[in-house]
Order: C-alpha cells, then sequence, then structure tokens
C-alpha cells in the first residue's frame, strides 16, 4: 500500500471511530454545554451523610426523592409537593399507611438498573437503623414499617399521623432514594461514588482540584440541556469573584454573602440569584453547663447581642434580615417572638446578681474557620468582651467544629441551618430531647440547650390533623422557648449564589425568593448554557 492510500485509511478509520463515538475530537469538546462552578469541596457524595450545605447543594444534581416541592406559575412553592420518581401516593382513611406507586422505567445511573420499591425502603431503613454516618433518621422516625408490595410500588406504616409527611418524601437530605445494589456493593466507597437516579451522575473526583458530572441520558425527567458541570474546589471567596470576572466561573457557591460580595458581583454586572427560606444563624445556649444554667445569665448574654449591628455590619440592604422567632419566617407554624434587645448596662448588672461582676472568661471556645462563623463570632466576641464575657477563640476546621460542638465543648454553641419549611421538622431537630448530644451514647444530634420543655407540645403537633390547632401548639412552643431564654436568632439569610446571566440562565426569576435548601439551584436540569 503507498503512503498515500494508507493515510486515506487512516482518515477513514480515524472519521469512522469518530461517527461512533470512539474518539473525542477537540470540536466536540468545544462544543460542550459545561457549567463550572465554585464551592468548596464537599465532605461526601452521600447524600444522607452530610450537614454541609456543598454537600446537599451537590446532591440535588445527582439524586431524586419520591415527591418534589411543586413548580406552579414558574415559582418553586414549599407549601405543596408533586409526584417526582413515585407517579401518584393514596393515604389511608386513619392517616397512618401511606401506598407509593413509582415510575415504571427510572434508572439508576452507571447500568445499576431499574429504581424499585426495595431501593425506596433501603434508602429509608438505612437511616431509620442509623447506619454510620447518616444523619437523618430523625426525620423518618415516624415510620413503624416499609413494605414492598410489589417491585413498582412500596406501602409505608407510620406509627400515628404525621401532617407532613410528603414533605419528608421530597428529595432533600433524608428524602433521597440511591441504588441498593451500588450502595451494598460499594460500601463505604459509596461516599466518593454516589448513584442515583437525577439528571446528572458522577464521573470522577480530583481531591482538592473539582468534581465532574455528566448529564444522565435516561433520567426520568428527559436528558438536561447541559453536558457536564464542573465542581471547583475554590475555599476562598476572593477567588470565587475573580474567577466569576475572569469567565473562569460561571456560578459562585459563596462561603458568606457580605456587603462587599454583593457590591464586586454587581460592579462585574453579574446577578445574585436568591431564594428563600435560607438558613438562620443563631446561638443555642447550653442551659445545663454553668454558668448558663442561670437564666439571669443567659438574658444578660442576650442583652449583650447587637444583632441589628451584625446585621448590618455583614448584610447591608436586602441581604439577610433581623430573625424575629426560632423558627423562621416562611416555615409553617412560625409567630413573631420578643427577645431581649441590646443593652450591654443592664447585661452587667444581671451578671452581678448571678454572681459574675467581673464578667468570666471561656477558655477554648471552638469556632469553624468556614462560613459565616468567625465573621459573626468575631462580631459577637467585641460585644460580649464589652460586659465581662471573654471569649478565647480556637478556630478550626469546619468537620472538627462539628465534632467539638456535639461533645458539648462550647456552652454556647454558633449554628446556621436549613430545613424543610415546617416548624415540626425544624424543633424536632434542634429542641426535642432525643436530640441531645452525648458523647457517652454517640448521639450527635443538634439540640445544642440540652432543652426538654417542649417535648409535649412536639409529640402533639405530630398527630394534630387541625391545621389551625396545629398552628397553635408551634406558637405555644415558641412561646416557652422565649420565657426560657435558650436560643438567640441572629439572622434570616436566604441562599444566594452569584451567577453570570450572560453564560447561564435559570427559570426562575433572580430574586423571587420562594425556595432555598441549601441550594439555590434546586431544578438544575432546568439550568441552560446559553453560548
Amino acid at each position: 500500500m503507498s503512503p498515500s492510500m494508507r493515510i486515506s485509511a487512516c482518515l477513514v478509520l480515524l472519521l469512522t471511530f469518530t461517527a461512533l463515538g470512539f474518539v473525542a475530537t477537540p470540536l466536540a469538546e468545544a462544543q460542550k454545554k459545561v457549567v463550572n462552578i465554585a464551592a468548596k469541596e464537599p465532605d461526601t457524595l452521600d447524600p444522607h451523610s452530610s450537614t454541609l450545605g456543598q454537600s446537599q447543594a451537590i446532591a440535588r444534581f445527582m439524586f431524586r426523592g419520591l415527591a418534589r416541592f411543586a413548580i406552579k406559575d414558574g415559582k418553586v412553592t414549599t407549601a405543596e409537593v408533586e409526584p417526582d420518581l413515585a407517579e401518584s401516593w393514596t393515604l389511608s382513611p386513619d392517616g397512618t399507611i401511606w401506598t407509593f406507586k413509582l415510575r415504571k422505567g427510572v434508572q439508576f445511573h452507571k447500568g445499576y438498573g431499574e429504581l424499585t420499591a426495595e431501593d425506596v425502603k433501603f434508602s429509608f431503613e438505612r437511616q431509620i437503623n442509623k447506619a454510620p454516618g447518616t444523619r437523618y433518621g430523625v426525620n423518618l422516625d415516624v415510620i413503624k414499617s416499609i413494605e414492598v408490595v410489589n417491585p413498582h410500588t412500596v406501602q409505608i406504616a407510620l406509627k400515628s399521623y404525621d401532617p407532613i409527611f410528603l414533605l419528608r418524601m421530597v428529595g432533600y437530605q433524608q428524602g433521597y432514594i440511591l441504588s441498593k445494589k451500588a450502595s451494598e456493593k460499594l460500601g463505604d466507597q459509596f461516599k466518593w461514588n454516589p448513584v442515583g437516579t437525577g439528571p446528572f451522575y458522577f464521573d470522577r473526583h480530583s481531591p482538592r482540584e473539582k468534581i465532574v458530572l455528566k448529564a444522565f441520558d435516561k433520567f426520568h425527567a428527559g436528558r438536561p440541556q447541559i453536558d457536564e458541570v464542573h465542581w471547583f474546589d475554590v475555599p476562598e471567596d476572593a477567588t470565587k469573584l475573580i474567577g466569576l470576572e475572569k469567565g473562569t466561573f460561571d456560578l459562585l457557591y459563596p462561603e458568606a454573602v457580605t456587603c462587599d460580595f454583593d457590591d464586586q458581583v454587581r460592579k462585574m454586572g453579574m446577578v445574585m440569584d436568591r431564594r428563600g427560606p435560607g438558613g438562620q444563624e443563631r446561638f443555642y445556649i447550653n442551659i445545663t453547663k454553668p454558668p448558663f444554667d442561670d437564666i439571669r445569665v443567659r438574658k444578660a448574654f442576650m442583652h449583650a447581642i447587637d444583632r441589628n449591628a451584625i446585621k448590618e455590619t455583614l448584610y447591608c440592604r436586602d441581604l439577610a434580615k433581623v430573625a424575629t422567632s426560632v423558627v423562621p419566617p416562611g416555615y409553617f407554624g412560625h409567630i413573631p417572638m420578643k427577645f431581649p434587645e441590646y443593652n450591654p448596662e443592664l447585661a452587667k448588672k444581671l451578671l452581678a446578681e448571678a454572681g459574675h461582676p467581673n464578667g468570666f472568661t471561656i477558655k477554648n471556645y471552638f469556632i469553624s474557620k468556614s462560613f459565616f462563623y468567625p465573621k459573626v463570632l468575631t462580631l459577637a466576641q467585641e460585644q460580649l468582651r464589652k460586659v465581662g464575657i471573654i471569649l478565647e477563640l480556637q478556630v478550626v476546621e469546619h468537620a472538627t467544629y462539628h465534632e467539638n460542638i456535639r461533645k458539648n465543648l462550647n456552652p454556647f454553641v454558633l449554628y446556621g441551618g436549613t430545613r424543610i419549611t415546617d416548624a415540626d421538622a425544624w424543633l424536632s431537630l434542634f429542641f426535642d430531647s432525643k436530640e441531645i448530644p452525648d458523647p457517652a451514647t454517640g448521639n450527635k444530634g443538634t439540640n445544642f440547650s440540652h432543652y426538654r420543655a417542649i417535648d409535649d407540645l412536639l409529640a402533639a403537633g405530630r398527630v394534630e390533623r387541625d391545621v389551625k390547632k396545629r398552628a397553635a401548639i408551634y406558637a405555644e412552643a415558641q412561646k416557652r422557648m422565649e420565657r426560657d431564654l435558650v436560643c438567640l436568632p441572629l439572622n434570616d439569610v436566604p441562599g444566594q449564589w452569584a451567577r453570570n446571566p450572560k453564560r447561564v440562565s435559570t427559570p426562575f426569576p433572580a430574586d423571587y425568593g420562594e425556595f432555598s435548601l441549601h441550594y439555590s439551584y434546586n431544578y438544575p436540569e432546568l439550568l441552560k448554557v446559553l453560548n
């Protein structure tokens, strides 16, 4: 064969391979629609095992639940749910047995087969049984048993009527359905090799660099328009902003949206997508740990904190609102509460009455180096110092902070949280006595106040079918907490991401503000790359 014939044959072979998809040409690579997101590397990709916002945000790209928050009139509502992995459901007359019919043909990623009732049963039971690492079993404690009726029907029996059970089935935290086969096969490796049914599948992870997700051709709602999502590990917000301006990044998940951050985004001509209710920042006071077991000290602590100053310093304009209740606005059951107003002189007087005329020092007070924690705590530290409460700070990694506060090492805990938007889910996680952290038993709950005075109300609210009566129960719970001074909410902060509108569009208006639970793009399959 002559050289020219060999070259022709090679070209024919190359073109054949390209047509069959065996060769990725530079042109094909250039035509890929890729979204680059600057965030922070998640601590795990198992959606049942992390409280980090980044982990919950990226989970939404890969996983789905039996239900989802409904999209109506171009907006997402937290008040209603609609089918997702389930195509329909029914409830028994006594309100205790839910029967879910699954969509047929829903596929798991990476060839793990069709979604079945076994996967649903497994996903919930691993959390109910407190499998190592799982964190959201408390949200499923109402479940008595789960029965596989047939491959596409699952029946869930409850211990008693639960007014928000469908909210618990939404694709968020405990509601995500994962592949039983993949989880059992991969074991501990599942956390970095996740398998779900979402619009994107996990492709690869380069630690401390990025996670790559790819469009799932068999996604039950249709293949997303985006081909790949590159989730970069960029801890510093300043670096994220530089990348947004240069076009390296299309979306930013910031550590904290301060006035300076917002100003820089505006100057670039970019937009901030705001979704609410978002997270709430607050102080939990351990009422069992001296000196805060004295209500006068707790009241002094609250009088020492200037919540308005913290909000205005960090969150100018509409970036946040001073919190009005331990149950955030937008959550069912919310009522406004009254908290001790900023009054440092009264704080000093109360401390003296409680036997601390010169104040006191808290040694080795731990605080996370990430997100809003150092910014808020630094401001609060100076305010407390003025009344004689001295904090000797130990700044630690965020994961270490989570470990330490569950060991009860801080007498009061700064914490941020977002949960499904109902008072039961919120109060149960943060104020039910079953959630008091206890190193001796391994309980890693989030009742950092060690509060026990609303257990009866929580139990009553979970079985009350009358909406008005149920709202009254949660109103009473908030009044008791107002009386006992166990928690000081600081700011209600919507979920806020920066976006280059010339590169990526979202189907929801940037400022409509209806819904955010750890992620602004709760329906990532609806995002589009514009050029």
